[in-house]
């Protein structure tokens, strides 16, 4: 009889799981197309990191938060940083909320748009942190999350919108590429056009483009390929608005990653284009 009731619970924990599949199917949503900003794609990747830590662990109910908030990243809505509130608790509340505030801060800048990465880091290990803390009974673990937290925290800065009479230059923003092309999705074009309207209104006079890869080609490859992708981007810009006059575009291939990687390691984040506006 005992046999019969696991297998019987067993069975149904199979159930629920097959039917909540797609919140534990790390490797699926990791590998999703961002369809958002620089920061957003930044908090997939960081998030669907956090998420494998905790398939690692067994802690299935964290997995499902982490990669939920991945997924929601990846399509292009980023989730709002997590209070303090909406967890219990048990060690280290008050440096919590402290942290809460300093990083709450940061992101009201424009920082998540000028430093994506360090923004998106800071967020998904200040969740981390919290979610540890929460448990409450692996102090390495605390200590670990939240000192990953304080070294990405001080890399996420910006500055306050400013108002006046003249429009202030566009932030810089990123567009991210598929592997091994140079095509823009029509999410990318969606970024550019915001960034093309806005560059219009602040009647700004030059914008510079400058396409990179990731390191899983061959160097001559990859500085062609990035150059492509400067192309690409520049002829979206033209399409929306700015003069072609006022572009200027360069190419690093892959002597420029936004994530430091092996030599060969493919990475959504250094396939990308860099566009920064000046007056």
């Amino acid at each position: 009889m005992k046999f019969t009731i696991k297998a019987g619970v067993a069975l149904g924990a199979m159930v629920v799981l097959a039917g909540c599949a797609g919140k534990y199917d790390v490797d699926k949503i990791s590998m999703m197309s961002d369809q958002g900003d620089a920061f957003s794609s930044a908090l997939h990747k960081h998030y669907a990191e956090r998420a494998q830590f905790e398939v690692d662990e067994g802690d299935w109910q964290s997995v499902s938060f982490f990669n939920t908030r991945a997924e929601m990243a990846a399509l292009g809505n980023a989730p709002v940083l997590q209070k303090p509130g909406e967890r219990k608790i048990t060690m280290g509340g008050g440096d919590i909320d402290l942290a809460y505030n300093a990083l709450s801060a940061a992101l009201k800048t424009n920082a998540p748009q000028t430093a994506p990465d360090a923004c998106a880091r800071a967020q998904a290990w200040f969740e981390h942190w919290m979610e540890q803390s929460e448990e409450g009974h692996q102090a390495d673990h605390i200590a670990w999350t939240r000192g990953e937290f304080e070294k990405a925290l001080p890399e996420c800065k910006g500055e306050m919108a400013m108002s006046g009479p003249m429009a202030k230059v566009p932030a810089p923003f990123i567009v991210y590429f598929t592997h091994d092309s140079a095509d823009v999705t029509s999410a990318a074009n969606s970024v550019i056009e915001r960034g093309a309207k806005a560059a219009v209104t602040a009647d700004i006079k030059r914008a510079v483009v400058i396409g990179h890869t990731d390191r899983s080609g061959g160097d001559a490859y990859n500085m062609a390929l990035s150059e492509k992708r400067a192309m690409a981007v520049a002829k979206a810009l033209m399409m929306h608005g700015v003069p072609s006059a006022e572009i200027k575009s360069s190419f690093a291939g892959e002597t420029s990653p936004q994530v430091m990687t092996e030599d060969g390691v493919k990475d959504r984040l250094n396939r990308r284009v860099e566009v920064v506006f000046e007056r």
